[in-house]
């Protein structure tokens, strides 16, 4: 069994021994009172994390599935969607699939879209959404989440729907105070538990807009979500090793200094990372200034192949990831998220040395 500290992927992230045992407690009727204390002890903890008063939902699915509910919660007929790497361009999709009509605000793969550049998008045809990734997995970028959504909430009625996918739990988020509508994130991330689970919350503006929507749907409803939880029940039968490990790791968190301690250790393993790749001819994907403190996407040097890399790492028991489509070959991705710690990355990077000679 592969020791903890080993598990760099962009996630499943590791997940600590206390935490996996925590999977183990027998199981109770989903909705008994045992699990309406769950959620009632786990939503201090969330709500800080997403920056809102409002309640953070608990859904059964991936975080993809709060993706679509973004969509179908969020938009009536046309959204405007940030496209800088792989997930970007699935939030697209994902819009197209539901039958919106998608504009895409493309930006080039490390870079994100400024301020000024989504102002210039919105003088284009009227959109009811504005849709983007805080955290690109893809290429390590950080969108300036703050700035861009002053620029959305310049004019009246539109939304902001944002993945924070890889940065709840390890970057500071203001929902309430930015003017974010809907913000979801998975389990399997920066939270560090096992995956089969999404927390997200809505603003009262997006539920105003999703009780008008015929086409919302029932399993991914927001405004199902948020009833069932302001009542601290899950809306549907609740995947309980996961809500236990949540339920652990939220006191955990707790008793270990909190969000602000959680997103000063990313901070600092980013740090190291940056710092480490250039001596070994590897270069930083996301520019300077906008680089994610829970993932880095590596481009690799001529001749080096993403997957050897991976497979020469993986057989002395590490695991990082390959890049996505279109830059697959050429770049490797390291997760630095979760409960990892700075001793861990080190020791990724000795080995990770080695590999690249």
């Amino acid at each position: 069994m592969r020791p903890f500290g080993r598990n760099f992927l962009p996630g499943p992230t590791d997940v600590r021994p206390e935490i996996l045992e925590a999977t183990l407690q027998p199981y109770y009727f989903g909705f008994a009172e045992r699990m309406q204390r769950l959620i009632a002890g786990v939503q201090p903890g969330l709500q800080e994390m997403f920056g809102t008063s409002q309640p953070v939902f608990l859904s059964v699915t991936a975080a993809t599935g709060l993706m679509e509910a973004a969509i179908r919660n969020g938009v009536r007929r046309r959204v405007l969607v940030v496209v800088g790497g792989y997930f970007g361009e699935m939030f697209a999709r994902v819009a197209e699939g539901c039958g919106k009509e998608v504009l895409r605000a493309n930006v080039p793969l490390g870079k994100t879209l400024e301020p000024d550049q989504l102002a210039a998008f919105l003088e284009g045809p009227p959109v009811d959404a504005v849709a983007m990734v805080h955290s690109e997995t893809s290429t390590g970028a950080l969108a300036p989440l703050e700035q861009l959504a002053k620029v959305v909430k310049a004019a009246p009625g539109r939304l902001l729907l944002v993945d924070g996918v890889t940065s709840i739990g390890a970057v500071p988020v203001k929902m309430d105070a930015w003017g974010i509508d809907f913000l979801f994130t998975g389990s399997q991330k920066a939270l560090a538990l096992p995956p089969g689970v999404a927390m997200g919350a809505a603003s009262p503006a997006l539920l105003e807009c999703a009780e008008r929507l015929d086409d919302r749907g029932w399993y991914l409803s927001a405004t199902h979500l948020v009833a069932a939880a302001r009542k601290n029940f899950p809306l549907t039968t609740p995947a309980l090793p996961v809500f236990h490990a949540l339920e652990a790791q939220m006191q955990r968190i707790a008793a270990t200094g909190g969000l602000p301690a959680r997103a000063e250790r990313h901070a600092r393993m980013a740090a190291i990372v940056h710092a480490w790749a250039p001596a070994h001819d590897l270069r930083v994907m996301a520019e300077a200034g906008r680089r994610s403190p829970t993932i880095t996407a590596l481009e690799l040097p001529e001749g080096k192949d993403s997957a050897a890399i991976v497979r020469a790492l993986e057989a002395r028991d590490w695991l990082i990831a390959t890049g996505l489509a279109p830059v697959a070959q050429r770049v490797i991705r390291i997760g630095h998220m979760g409960d990892l710690e700075p001793a861990h990355l080190e020791g990724l990077l000795a080995e990770l040395g080695e590999v690249l000679g």
